[in-house]
């Protein structure tokens, strides 16, 4: 049984079996599997079409339906029938008539246009050649009118337009009517609406369709009256147009596939056009539908009587035998290619093909392994470094600012320093914030506010601070220690402590577009150059010496605070906004030398806290 293992001898024994399938056998079959299979696909093709067929007929009738709707209630001409016959036309209702006018170069399909008023005005318009209209007052009286008033403003639609015209000519057209309505007065009846739609423009949708050679279509309206046809067999036709009953069993829904109609069989297929009630009907000799595909049926038949064609046939059955595993390992690695890493082929043989499966198994079981260990070591590195980033801005203000409170302390003892520290209190509390890394803008605020208190109590005659914050903003959420490192910048570097007059601090917090909070961190000091602003953000700005050159030089503070180096707290927001939202939340320098500087940085609004906590665990994505 080993032997049976090998695919080349599966291949070998599937031949000779094959090869011995009975001839005769095999041609007979695939000529009856053939012949049934083509006649239903071409019926089932003949009953789709009839259904688009009707759905254009009933977008067209909609449409001619709609129109007569929309001139009936056209506040214009409700005006120009419910006034005196004889007034005058104002410009709005000569519009409405121009309107009416245009109506037929913009549908084709119209072929006349007939209002009446009850107040004796009468509009007419055809597309062809001039017809002369029954009077009001005769037309009344006619059958035509009781079915149009009886409607009470519904379309209704009529086989032939004869009853309108005095003489009486079969016109190449149906007709929808409608009654005028006053809009703010139902009982109010002011006239009649009439359009004539032309049958050629019904015919045109059905002219182009060809389901097989011979095939016949034809339309009949809800009283059985034949529309429009497509059909080389006047017999046919003369049979339907005459046939009541035969109409009838055509239109039912359950009848039968094939009829018998003048001693031929049609294959039969029809569609209602709700909610019109037309008919389409299709009919297409049997006689057609075989003999169109004969030719190959016949081919078929013969190739099946050759050795040639059951080696064909059995390398098409063999080719499926090997391929099909092979198809579900394409399928399975195009599933893995697309992220897809949970793949598993089932091993159905023990040949080369589900040794091969099988290794490819063992290989995306390892891969996925590796692909989630890298994943989650990579994510675990973006948090250390995001958190690292974080917390690297925070030591040396702390002893900074603990060494002036020392010597403060010591050398005045006075309330100044209460104040200081109980500001310095509320930065510590409020930048801890129990091991969280975000928290709402009210208290971001707060936190800035708190150290620019005890820099303005460092530096009284340096700068004055103001604060425009739109309180609405206050509840949203924000990273921690956003707008301190901005403000630290600008207290320590932007303003000349020899200046004449003290500079001002400005931060301004507000809503941007809906879906964003902006925060403005601005200064009126020395400014700096283009090149050295872009150079802050990209890392690049040599630490102290430029910074504090450009920012106008002076004494920008302790040896501690120079030592920490300038620029480090403004790149260090910076990547921690790219890292956690993307590049296009990147900081915005505008600065110019002896004009300032101003900062802009924006957020999303974040409502919620478990949404911000979502954000930030997933780096913004």
């Amino acid at each position: 049984m080993l032997v049976f293992r090998q695919l080349q001898t599966k291949l070998f024994v599937s031949f000779v079996l094959l090869v011995l399938i009975p001839l005769l056998t095999l041609g007979f079959f695939s000529f009856r599997t053939a012949t049934s299979s083509l006649e239903k696909e071409t019926k089932q093709n003949q009953a789709q079409t009839v259904r688009l067929i009707g759905n254009n007929i009933k977008l067209m009738l909609d449409d001619a339906g709609e129109m007569t709707s929309y001139i009936m209630n056209n506040v214009s001409l409700q005006s120009l029938l419910s006034q005196d016959g004889n007034g005058p036309v104002s410009v709005e209702q000569a519009a409405a008539l121009a309107y009416l006018d245009n109506i037929k170069s913009a549908k084709k399909y119209v072929s006349f246009l007939v209002i009446y008023g009850k107040n004796g005005f009468l509009y007419r318009d055809f597309s062809e050649f001039f017809r002369q209209v029954i009077p009001y007052s005769d037309f009344i009286e006619m059958p035509l009118y009781t079915a149009v008033a009886a409607r009470d403003g519904e379309a209704f639609w009529t086989y032939s337009s004869t009853p309108l015209f005095t003489y009486g000519h079969s016109y190449n057209e149906i007709m929808v009517g409608r009654r005028i309505v006053d809009l703010y007065d139902r009982d109010n009846k002011l006239g009649l609406l009439f359009m004539g739609v032309n049958r050629d423009s019904i015919g045109n949708i059905i002219q182009d369709i060809e389901i097989v050679r011979s095939s016949n279509i034809f339309i009949f309206d809800d009283n059985y009256n034949l529309v429009s046809s497509k059909t080389r067999d006047n017999e046919l036709r003369k049979t339907l147009t005459n046939d009541i009953g035969l109409k009838q069993k055509l239109f039912l829904e359950t009848h039968s596939d094939n009829y018998e109609i003048g001693g031929k069989s049609y294959a039969v297929a029809s569609a209602v056009v709700e909610p019109y009630n037309w008919n389409i009907v299709s009919l297409t000799p049997m006689e057609v539908i075989r003999s169109e595909h004969r030719i190959v049926l016949n081919a078929t038949l013969a190739l099946s009587l050759s050795l040639l064609a059951l080696a064909a046939i059995s390398s098409v059955f063999l080719s499926r035998t090997i391929t099909k595993p092979i198809k579900l390992l394409l399928r399975s690695m195009n599933n893995f290619k697309r992220g897809d890493f949970n793949q598993k082929v089932e091993v159905v043989s023990r040949d080369e093909i589900g040794l091969l499966t099988h290794k490819y198994n063992e290989m995306v079981t390892e891969t996925n392994s590796l692909i989630q260990k890298v994943y989650v070591s990579q994510t675990n590195q973006k948090m250390i470094e995001l958190k690292t980033l974080q917390t690297q801005i925070e030591p040396h203000f702390l002893y900074n600012t603990l060494d002036y409170i020392f010597l403060n302390s010591k050398m005045n003892g006075d309330e100044k320093t209460a104040k200081v520290t109980q500001s310095l209190t509320e930065l510590f509390r409020l930048s801890l914030n129990k091991g969280k890394d975000y928290y709402t803008i009210r208290q971001e605020i707060g936190q800035v506010k708190a150290y620019i208190h005890i820099q303005h109590a460092r530096f009284p005659n340096r700068f004055v601070p103001r604060y425009e914050i739109d309180p609405d903003i206050l509840p949203f959420y924000t990273m921690k220690l956003l707008l301190q490192p901005l403000a630290e910048n600008a207290i320590l570097h932007a303003f000349n402590a020899k200046r004449e007059r003290p500079g001002t601090l400005t931060i301004t917090g507000r809503k941007l577009d809906g879906e964003r909070v902006e925060f403005i961190v601005e200064d009126d000091g020395c400014g700096m150059e283009a090149e050295l602003a872009n150079s802050l953000l990209s890392g690049d700005g040599g630490g102290l010496g430029e910074f504090g050159g450009s920012r106008g030089g002076g004494d920008s503070g302790s040896p501690t605070e120079k030592s920490s180096g300038s620029g480090y707290g403004i790149r260090n927001v910076n990547e921690r906004l790219t890292m956690l939202f993307g590049a296009e939340y990147a900081l915005r320098i505008e600065s110019e030398p002896g004009r300032g500087t101003k900062i802009r940085l924006a957020i999303p609004l974040i409502s919620d806290d478990n949404e911000w906590r979502l954000l930030y665990e997933n780096h913004g994505r």
